[in-house]
Order: structure tokens, then sequence, then C-alpha cells
């Protein structure tokens, strides 16, 4: 959208899918970064037990931007999605003709798998928070230690990530058939409630999981 500003703007179904594609695309970014972050803390740890400071320093930095900036990318992608949304608003009525064109509901297949897409990375997500609280426990086997917070709840974060996961599933098919219904009736908008509530969702996630699994120790 942003390389297209200099053109008129069509209320087009095609394009208020693409938008949508995109705002997912950001969540599975963060997601991605977030994961990385987790690693990174993996590492962090490894090498503050063997005694490895400036490793260790440099890692947990790392760690920390990573998580800051994939906590931001869903914020960046909730603005660029209402902003976008407001342009495509702005600009010119479609025929019903061009609603029913059969390239939009293979757009619609396309958003559909955006979906699925995303709730996969949620799924994947969850299960490496999970296995990172087992990292943690064995940590603390291994050298001997406690860490100053309790872990355990990781188990339940990594858990609620996982059912945000199979929600994401539930709520794409729900987006699909709509979407196919109201491009069937010639008239095509973005469920912009259904945006916002998810995008709310997955920022609260991942803002929790920045102030309590990246700090753990």
């Amino acid at each position: 959208m942003l390389l297209a500003k200099h053109l008129p703007s069509a209320k087009d179904a095609r394009i208020y899918m693409s938008v949508e594609r995109t705002y997912l695309g950001y969540i599975k970014f963060s997601l991605y970064t977030l994961s990385l972050a987790v690693l990174l803390r993996k590492l962090e740890l490894i090498a503050q037990f063997t005694q490895r400071i400036h490793a260790s320093v440099f890692l947990d930095y790392s760690a920390m931007g990573l998580s800051l900036i994939g906590t931001a990318m869903i914020l960046v992608g909730i603005f660029f999605f209402y902003r976008d949304i407001k342009y495509i608003e702005g600009g010119i009525e479609v025929s019903p003709k061009e609603v029913t064109d059969p390239r939009i509901y293979m757009a619609a297949e396309r958003t559909f798998l955006a979906w699925v897409r995303t709730a996969i990375s949620l799924i994947v997500f969850g299960f490496v928070i999970e296995k990172f609280e087992f990292f943690l426990y064995q940590l603390e086997k291994v050298f001997n230690i406690h860490f100053h917070h309790d872990h355990s709840k990781l188990f339940g974060i990594g858990a609620f990530i996982i059912l945000v996961g199979l929600i994401t599933l539930v709520l794409g098919m729900f987006n699909f058939y709509s979407s196919v219904r109201r491009v069937d009736a010639g008239y095509y908008r973005t469920n912009i409630l259904l945006y916002k509530f998810y995008g709310a969702v997955i920022f609260i996630a991942c803002l929790v999981l920045t102030f309590y699994v990246l700090k753990i120790i």
C-alpha cells in the first residue's frame, strides 16, 4: 500500500484482503523474532553458567533487543493496518460485478492460508515457550542452582499461546466463510472488529512473554 499511495484508491475486495494478509504477516514476523529471542536467551544462560561473560552479555542484550522489536512489530502492523484500511475507504466504490470476480475468491483462499500459517506459527511458538520451562528445569539440575523467579508458569504461558493458535484456526475459517458470503453478495469490507480483537490478544501475550520469560533470571 505504501508504494500505491500516489494512485487513486478503490474499495476493491482484493485490496482489502491484501491488507489483511500484510497484517497477519507482521504478526508472524513478530513471532519468529520472539522465538529467536528465546533461543538467544537459552544460549545466554549456557554462556553464563560456563563463565563466558562477554558472550553472556552480548546474548542478553541481543535477546532483549529482539524481544522488544518483536513486540513492537505488532503495534507497527496495527498502525499500518488501520492506515491502509482508512486509505482504501476513501476510494471509489467498485461495481458489484467486480466484487464477484473469480480472482477475489482466490484472494480469499490466500487470506485463509495466511490465517493458517499464523496459527501454525503460534502453535510452534507455544511449544518453544513450553520447552523453555523444561530447559530451565534441566539447568537447575545440572548446575545445582535455583532461579529467583518461579519458571513453572512458563508451561501455562506456552499452553495459552498454543490455545490462541488453535483459536486462530477457528477465526480463520470463520473469516473465510464470512468473506465468501460477502463476496457473493457483491459487497466486501474487512472485518475490522475481528482483526482489532485478534491483534490485541496477540500483543498482550507477547508483552507478557517479553517481561516474564526473557527476564526469568
